[in-house]
């Protein structure tokens, strides 16, 4: 989480260079653009009216291939290219973007191609960035790009298990042993009561809960690591803390609790708990809350 002064100085960086939001621009968003020299990238008829109002009159133009999400048609390339050529806007980069590059390679291929043919029906704009590849989508040739947009692989997340790029885990997420107990034979742990012991156990107690971005659904199943050991959840996820098993484990309280990273021999990705719990490792590291405190390595 960013302070106030760190806040500041990326107001005072967005001004001196420029920022791409992938986002668009909307009409009460202008003003805004203009103060912190933001460059949008526009996708449809009422978003590029409004680069009119641009300072500098930069933009990246986004065409639909096939995710039926965001993105001009290759048909509406002739009144794009009027309305850019009357407002002297500026393109700096054209790009699209891929919904199956890790499932369904022929798809992927003839996106790739169709790309090609509105790239080169705009050729005359000049644009700076040709840019199509998320991370999937980097293992594909597409020699007319120049630029990739890659996300989960920015992390440190393969977006699929043979993907043939080496890459390493840049994001870790760890938290506290705050306390130890034991409890008897029987004993019902947690809401609800969802997990009952079947022996003399030790437990710990983790800061760490589903208001942080645990999914309450890794209750019973998931496990978080330990002086280089699982710690198995038992009993439901609570918004502050987690119980886990200890038992053979060696812990003492304020020891290191990793949710997401490598232990010595042991390592939690965001694809092990996706697994888990049925999602994608996208939603995973998009549900790490905002009250969890973010350090640079």
């Amino acid at each position: 989480m960013a302070t106030a002064e760190e806040g500041k100085q990326l107001r005072e960086s967005a001004v001196k260079k420029d920022i791409l939001v992938l986002g668009g621009i909307l009409e009460d968003e202008v003003e805004c653009f203009n103060k912190y020299n933001l460059i949008p990238v526009i996708s449809d008829f009422e978003g590029l009216k409004l680069t009119k109002y641009l300072k500098n009159k930069t933009i990246h133009l986004k065409f639909d291939t096939g995710m039926h999400r965001l993105g001009f048609y290759e048909n509406e390339i002739d009144k794009v290219f009027q309305f850019i050529e009357k407002n002297n806007i500026k393109i700096e980069g054209l790009m699209s973007h891929f919904p199956s590059a890790d499932i369904d390679k022929e798809f992927t291929k003839r996106q790739i191609q169709n790309f090609k043919v509105i790239v080169d029906k705009l050729k005359k704009l000049n644009p700076k960035y040709v840019h199509l590849q998320n991370s999937a989508g980097l293992i594909y040739d597409c020699p007319y790009c120049n630029l990739v947009r890659i996300g989960l692989a920015m992390y440190g997340e393969k977006p699929v298990n043979n993907f043939p790029v080496n890459i390493e885990n840049s994001m870790y997420i760890k938290s506290k042993l705050i306390s130890i107990k034991n409890v008897k034979k029987g004993d019902k742990i947690s809401y609800c009561g969802t997990f009952q012991t079947n022996k003399d156990m030790k437990i710990g107690i983790i800061s760490f809960g589903y208001a942080d971005g645990l999914p309450r659904s890794l209750s019973n199943k998931g496990y978080v690591l330990i002086n280089g050991k699982k710690a198995y959840i038992i009993g439901n996820i609570t918004m502050d803390m987690t119980i886990v098993n200890l038992d053979n484990i060696d812990a003492k309280v304020g020891d290191e609790v990793v949710i997401i990273g490598k232990q010595k021999n042991e390592e939690i990705t965001f694809s092990n708990v996706a697994n888990l719990t049925d999602t994608i490792p996208y939603e995973i590291m998009c549900g790490i809350s905002k009250r969890v405190k973010r350090l640079e390595k």
